[in-house]
């Protein structure tokens, strides 16, 4: 019972683990989409506020391009500024908070102007001369860089700083000449904390939508497992009192086989057992005198009838008893030889058993499988000639199995081949005529079948057929 007990436990706890386990992948999944969400947020609003600097910028240098212009009264559309007039308007907007340098280049990108001597000479780099080409703005912002890989510094002067390096393209007021590149250098410091604030508000941001939604999913979570646990409890019930009504259903259907198989027992030896009645009340009142022949067959008669009730009866109590252990084909091909072996070599028949000898099937199918097929040879036997031959044959593919009783003898009379496994029907002298009847009754209790495939002058064939475990009625439900 305990055993059952711990099965039941184990498997009520696999659905609790599949159910935490979704429901930890659900809220897993969850927060993922919303961490990635919200860094694509942030990178969006940090390219944004670098944008900001360069589009004032862009705008300022514009408007002092223009103003030169029209300081400088030019008169044709191919005439543009000087160097050194767009220089003065590139000053002129050095002065905007967080500038600390400016530096023109020409349109070849070679260095011509710097505000600042202790700036690094380097010409315009590749990249940005590719963005400048299609007219975009270049801005990048660098919140860790060194001082010396800009301005010219002594080695204890050094130090990380936060840089905004920003490139514009400059062109006359009516878009038709280009001036150049302008390259501005800021101090980052105050867009480093702007990018610190919006971080935290955004992480913050994403903690309470990963909170509120990791509650809102656990307690619809827990609604629903909720649902299916009441659901499964429900069906779980329905399954057990269907299990019992099943498990009846297998107790009625065994007890109307074993009393089936009895009432063929009783209304087969009924007749036997009178004859034998008056045998022996005749000869007790003297009436008629018997010779040996006579009370050797009625002997014989009584020890058939004394055989056949044991051997059904331990069968059937052997098959209701509960009792399952497994059985192999070698154990019935041994009990065969072992019954009728001798009695075949007495009468020079030839009496061979063959078949997988390692086929495992269960005890209660065996012992049923071993006593109809003792019935069909003891029959074969008695129907072979000397000299003959019987042969008993098991083939199976693994899930069912056929034993096969063929043998040399004249074969079954055609008067009795359609009513064969009906009671008292024989074709012996001395026959009761319910052996084929019980065994055909035996072979149905255990699912299986029991016919005769030929029979003739030159023998009969009867086959077996059954299955090599016994399966539950419920199964077949």
């Amino acid at each position: 019972m305990r055993r059952n007990d711990d099965e039941s436990l184990g498997e009520s706890g696999r659905p609790m683990t599949l159910g935490l386990g979704v429901l930890f992948g659900l809220l897993i999944v969850f927060a993922t989409v919303v961490t990635l969400v919200t860094f694509s947020v942030r990178d969006d609003i940090r390219s944004q506020l670098r944008d900001v600097d360069s589009h004032v910028l862009n705008l300022l240098v514009r408007n002092e391009i223009a103003q030169v212009e029209r300081d400088a009264n030019l008169v044709f559309e191919f005439e543009a500024i000087g160097e050194i007039e767009l220089w003065g308007a590139l000053l002129e907007t050095a002065s905007v908070e967080g500038v600390f340098a400016v530096q023109l280049f020409d349109a070849n990108g070679e260095l011509s102007q710097s505000s600042s001597g202790s700036l690094i000479e380097r010409n315009l780099p590749e990249q940005v001369l590719a963005e400048l080409a299609e007219g975009e703005l270049s801005s990048q912002f660098s919140p860790d860089v060194w001082l010396s890989d800009f301005v010219d510094v002594d080695f204890a002067a050094d130090r990380l700083v936060a840089v905004s390096d920003i490139y514009l393209p400059l062109r006359s007021s009516d878009g038709a000449v280009s001036l150049g590149t302008a390259r501005y250098l800021m101090d980052g410091s105050s867009l480093e904390r702007q990018f610190a604030v919006l971080d935290q508000r955004l992480m913050r941001q994403a903690a309470v939508a990963v909170g509120l939604g990791g509650l809102a999913i656990f307690v619809l979570f827990w609604l629903a497992w909720r649902r299916l646990s009441e659901a499964n409890a429900r069906v779980l019930r329905h399954a057990a009192r269907l299990k019992r009504a099943n498990a009846e259903l297998a107790m009625l259907a065994r007890t109307s086989a074993v009393g089936s198989v009895t009432a063929h027992l009783i209304h087969g030896i009924k007749n036997p057992l009178a004859g034998l009645r008056q045998v022996v009340s005749a000869r007790r009142a003297g009436d008629t005198t018997l010779d040996e022949e006579e009370w050797r067959g009625a002997s014989e008669a009584a020890e058939r009838m004394q055989r056949m009730v044991e051997e059904v009866v331990a069968v059937l109590q052997d098959a209701s008893s509960g009792l399952s252990y497994e059985t192999h084909a070698s154990d019935l091909f041994d009990a065969l030889e072992s019954r009728f072996a001798a009695k075949a070599a007495a009468r020079s028949i030839a009496f061979t058993v063959t078949g997988p000898g390692d086929l495992a099937m269960d005890n209660s199918v065996s012992s049923i499988v071993s006593l109809v097929v003792s019935n069909l040879v003891k029959n074969a036997l008695e129907a072979t000639p000397d000299g003959g031959w019987v042969r008993v044959e098991l083939a199976s593919d693994g899930e069912s199995a056929s034993l096969i009783v063929s043998d040399s003898g004249k074969g079954v009379q055609p008067s009795l081949r359609d009513r064969l496994f009906a009671p008292m029907n024989s074709g012996k002298s001395g026959g009761a005529g319910i052996g084929l009847a019980i065994s055909s009754q035996l072979a149905r209790h255990i699912g299986g079948s029991l016919r005769y495939v030929d029979t003739d002058d030159s023998g009969a064939v009867f086959e077996l057929a059954f299955c090599l475990r016994e399966k539950p009625l419920e199964e077949g439900l």
